[in-house]
């Protein structure tokens, strides 16, 4: 049998069809490169896993022209390029204005994009040029193709397999590479992907564009729209909660705080449990301690969050909606319609500014906060860290934090309303030995984290004590509403280790955090002890402030509800964990089934027929069932 001829000009095609993918990919690599690099996005962290991962979705996107005939393999290429060059500058632009990454949900206005054209216009520059490169070189590509007139070859299907496993082969390895990594650093490699609270961090391992390809993924597979029968329920709730709501004719305490100055200050991890206790007769929270009595103190007080975390916990305070149980709000709707606090206060004359110590992306509050009516922000780059305190001595520590900001205050117009949080006491609560002055025993009953935590607290408590002292020099302090409060429990058990277990005993001790409501010069002090939440934080804040609240608060005012109730969810199923009110009190079962729930009096805690606490469940079940449709439909803005 005579073997044939060799080929050369087959070999020729072959270099020509496989050598621009390669390139495009290589390019890709280098423009992910270039992104991160020129916006400061962790550029010399995580390079490999970057390098790596870029260039398998590189041969991903690009791979596939080798499929096609030569006129289909560049039309193939000059569309993707298209497609990618488009994604790049796209995000460059709007990180270099916003300090946010671009999300599908914000699509929506891309028609107020046009106001804006003089901005962009400033932003452009010659860096943009890399991120056209690829089309620039498919230009010149087909310039030299029609030049030379390579041959068009037919592959066989064997050619096309072994093109097909090389794409799979390569273009999976990397992302096989960075799983191996995750899993490496934290026991799961999926993580990555399903934790998306630092958005930042996602686009320094694996690229601007995967985080682009994750974003619309997850948007095209969430199904938003509320079906008829969805609409008609929360349509015959909302009508059948305006007959039931209880309004009061003179509220209490309406109006005390009129044209104040607002500061929030929500506190990382601060659980209620502390409050009140010592540890070898020095005081854990001396400062919030000598607050909670000289002020309004709320000691049954509840967090809500979901899988957001302290991004929850804003979400609920400046919403009153309950956070979803699977998806990330902050995140997931970030480009919703709201009706929130700071855009209330907005409206009626305020400047609303959020300052908190992370990076602008992280928790994606560079998205919302515009969103929720915040005027604008401080984040990390406005701060100057003198001495770093926290997760690895690598953050700005409060005292930092809230010492600078004060400053920030001063030089607002008012009335303002500042909403800052703290970071120092994250877990794994570390701060340097020189600022761990609570003295705790040698032989302690409390675990390693458990120190920690408290001596994070104990640093905390300090800190706040010295920024409220800051107020007074500054001349701040006697014209403002303060109200401090924790976001979130710690997950360290420490409510049990100090015996403060003071929650009703219906699985909510970990989830108890502190209330305190400052009013200088004013008569509003003392204890309150009805069962309330985060959720009631929106409209309590409004009702000092002498304002009216938007129909799609689901809270309720502390200081005048007749009916008041805290009801908790259970983070994955959302289904009711428990839910408490002055006299009574439900805690549902593992297995969610209303039956097999207790219910039981307060405070005496009888236990009663679970049917005692059937038309509270069913109420307060409609309530969330309401809350989710609203928020996943977008249609906060439609309850009225």
């Amino acid at each position: 049998m005579m073997k044939k001829p060799f080929n050369f000009y087959k070999i020729k095609f072959y270099c020509s069809a496989f050598g621009w993918p390669v390139v495009l990919a290589l390019l890709f690599v280098w423009q992910n490169q270039a992104y991160n690099s020129w916006l400061n996005i962790y550029p010399q962290q995580y390079i490999i896993r970057r390098v790596l991962v870029t260039f398998s979705l590189g041969i991903i996107v690009y791979g596939p022209a080798w499929f096609f005939k030569k006129r289909g393999q560049y039309l193939y290429l000059f569309l993707v390029s298209i497609l990618i060059s488009f994604i790049f500058v796209a995000q460059f632009i709007y990180y270099e204005y916003a300090t946010a990454f671009l999300q599908v949900s914000a699509w929506k206005y891309a028609s107020l994009a046009t106001s804006q054209t003089g901005t962009i216009v400033t932003l452009l520059n010659w860096r943009i040029l890399l991120f056209v490169a690829n089309l620039i070189l498919l230009i010149l590509a087909l310039i030299i193709d029609r030049q030379i007139k390579f041959t068009d070859f037919k592959k066989t299907n064997r050619e096309k397999l072994v093109i097909l496993m090389i794409i799979l082969f390569v273009g999976f390895s990397g992302y096989y590479y960075l799983f191996q990594q995750e899993t490496k650093e934290w026991g799961d490699g999926s993580r990555l992907y399903s934790d998306l609270y630092d958005l930042e961090t996602l686009v320094a391992k694996a690229g601007v564009i995967n985080f682009t390809l994750e974003d619309t993924a997850k948007y095209l597979t969430r199904d938003n729209h509320p079906s008829a029968a969805e609409l008609a329920f929360v349509q015959a709730w909302n009508i059948n909660r305006e007959a039931t709501i209880q309004t009061v004719t003179t509220p209490k305490y309406f109006a005390l705080a009129k044209n104040r100055n607002v500061i929030f200050i929500e506190v990382e991890s601060l659980e209620n449990a502390v409050i009140g206790q010592s540890i070898g007769n020095q005081a854990i929270t001396p400062y919030l301690n000598e607050l909670a009595r000289r002020g309004l103190y709320f000691d049954n007080y509840y967090t809500q969050v979901g899988q957001g975390n302290t991004a929850d916990a804003e979400f609920v305070t400046m919403n009153s909606i309950f956070p979803l149980p699977t998806d990330v709000v902050f995140i997931d709707y970030a480009h919703n319609n709201y009706q929130a606090l700071p855009q209330l206060l907005k409206n009626n004359g305020y400047h609303t500014y959020a300052l908190h110590g992370d990076v602008p992306t992280f928790w994606n509050r560079s998205n919302i906060y515009p969103q929720l009516g915040y005027s604008g922000s401080f984040s990390k780059q406005d701060y100057i860290i003198s001495r770093k305190v926290g997760p690895g001595f690598a953050e700005l520590g409060d005292e930092d934090f809230l010492n600078q900001s004060a400053l920030k205050l001063k030089n607002l117009a008012t009335p303002f309303m500042a909403t800052l949080i703290t970071i120092s006491s994250h877990t794994p609560f570390e701060v340097p030995l020189d600022l761990q002055t609570l003295k705790i025993p040698t032989d302690t009953k409390f675990n390693k984290t458990q120190q920690n935590y408290l001596q994070s607290i104990h640093y905390v408590d300090q800190a706040i004590g010295k920024f409220l002292n800051q107020l007074k020099t500054l001349g701040l302090y006697d014209n403002s509403l303060i109200v401090i409060y924790g976001d979130h429990g710690s997950y360290t058990s420490i409510s049990r280790a100090l015996k403060a277990d003071n929650a009703i005993s219906v699985g909510l001790s970990d989830n108890q955090v502190p209330l305190i409501i400052l009013a200088p010069d004013t008569n509003l002090s003392g204890t309150i002890n009805n069962p309330s939440s985060h959720l009631d934080f929106y409209p309590t804040i409004a009702n000092l402030l002498g304002l009216k609240i938007p129909r799609s608060v689901l809270g309720q005012d502390i200081l005048n509800s007749s009916t008041p109730v805290m009801t908790r969810r259970n983070s994955g199923s959302g289904t009711i964990n428990s839910i408490l009110t002055p006299r009574l009190a439900y805690e549902a079962s593992s297995d969610g089934v209303f039956e097999r729930g207790r219910c039981l009096t307060l405070p005496n805690k009888q236990f009663l027929p679970s049917q005692n606490c059937r038309s509270l469940y069913e109420e307060q079940n409609n309530l969330i069932k309401a809350s989710d449709i609203i928020e996943r439909g977008n249609l906060i803005t439609t309850i009225k």
